[in-house]
């Protein structure tokens, strides 16, 4: 912690030779020096401390310029414009981006943009490997692998006194367009990736049991169905009247509502 002025002044007088010219009292034009002095040292030490939040790229301020230019920042991967807490998630994925293989890795460089993400990876069907319910696949999907971006409320950035400037943004999501352009960027040549979303919003639709499970967040009904025959079930419930069941048989109907 940083000395202050008064801290500086009693440091400055100790050093002061024993005898009455020295004098040690309150408003004496010594002891104003001493204040003086003290506070220039005191503002240093302070500078000093400044200097220990700035080296971090996640806090940096007044070097952010500085770390951008050694980093070879913006990039490629750089929106246009820039709030200074994205150039913060850009100074800092790019520090850290040592490059690796692994899942862990790209979790790590898709948090350091703020966005909590899992990873799969894909087998293909192998005889003696795969069992009964396992997927089937070719031999090119042991190339493909998957991020599932996490969806939550957290995601959020808020406009923060000591970390937003003017012109920011009061609230918005930040870092999901320069996060992917990185995963892209850092992933080993020879994969496919895609990616997929989870939350509130959103649901793994057309599967058999989860599909169209929600709606937008802020709603108080939601949809539970399924892409299958018995498909119109949520709607009796929820919504006064089914969908009709021809529709997924060759029906002349389609997919419609009746009144």
């Amino acid at each position: 912690m940083a000395k202050s002025a008064i801290d500086y002044l009693r440091l400055l007088q100790a050093l002061l030779p024993k005898g009455k010219a020295w004098n040690r009292e309150e408003g004496s034009v010594l002891t104003e020096f001493l204040y003086g002095e003290g506070e220039e040292f005191a503002r240093v030490d302070s500078r000093s401390d400044d200097l220990l939040v700035e080296r971090d790229t996640r806090y940096a301020n007044e070097l952010l310029i500085d770390h951008e230019i050694d980093l070879g920042l913006p990039d490629e991967c750089s929106p246009v414009p820039q709030t200074i807490q994205e150039r913060r998630f850009a100074a800092h994925s790019k520090l850290i981006a040592l490059g690796q293989q692994n899942p862990a890795y790209f979790i790590e460089l898709a948090a350091a943009y703020g966005w909590i993400v899992t990873i799969t990876e894909y087998t293909p069907c192998w005889c003696g490997v795969g069992g009964s319910g396992d997927p089937c696949g070719d031999q090119e999907t042991i190339f493909y692998w998957k991020v599932t971006i996490e969806f939550g409320g957290g995601e959020i950035v808020y406009a923060l006194s000591g970390s937003s400037e003017c012109g920011d943004w009061i609230a918005y999501l930040s870092g999901i367009e320069a996060m992917i352009c990185s995963l892209e960027r850092y992933k080993p040549a020879h994969t496919v990736l895609i990616f997929g979303y989870e939350g509130a919003e959103f649901s793994s639709a057309y599967s058999r049991r989860s599909s169209f499970n929600a709606m937008l967040s802020g709603e108080e009904d939601y949809l539970y169905g399924e892409f299958w025959q018995g498909f119109g079930e949520g709607f009796d419930v929820h919504y006064g009247g089914e969908f009709d069941r021809g529709a997924f048989k060759g029906g002349v109907s389609g997919f419609r509502r009746p009144a």
